[in-house]
């Protein structure tokens, strides 16, 4: 299945793009064209599962999500079910002189309908997933001024 890799440099203090990019709990007030419902179904210091309905491509589907937080440089995303189970979004953040570099690797693992949508639309995937961290990365620029 589809596997990328994203890095972007952003000029954000490396502990508040974290915070924000690891702030769960506020993902429908920070990305609200693409995470409609959040439910916290269990949240330990480092560990959630969360029940998401998202907004993908077009579509709206609904996973269970475990988020693994290694602060301050690491946040692990891992579909538990859903037509993406198993895919994983590995988020670090690094100090890069006064700036953050934010590197994402992604493992598409898609299932049912996804499946053919993955195939045939990597780009569109690609785009989608920029489009998001672009999204995070200004919510971060407005919180830091």
């Amino acid at each position: 299945m589809p596997q990328f890799e994203f890095i972007k440099i952003v000029d954000i203090e490396r502990d508040l793009i974290f915070q924000i990019s690891t702030d769960y709990e506020n993902f429908t007030k920070i990305l609200p064209d693409y995470f409609k419902e959040l439910k916290i179904i269990k949240k330990t210091e480092s560990v959630a599962i969360i029940q998401e309905k998202l907004q993908f491509l077009g579509r709206t589907v609904d996973v269970l999500t475990e988020h693994r937080i290694e602060k301050p440089e690491r946040h692990i995303v891992r579909m538990l079910d859903g037509q993406a189970k198993g895919s994983i979004f590995d988020e670090r953040y690094e100090m890069y002189g006064e700036h953050t570099k934010i590197t994402i690797n992604v493992d598409f693992i898609l299932h049912g309908s996804l499946k053919i949508l993955g195939t045939l639309a990597k780009g569109k995937i690609k785009q989608n997933m920029n489009s998001v961290m672009d999204e995070f990365v200004n919510y971060a620029r407005l919180q830091s001024n």
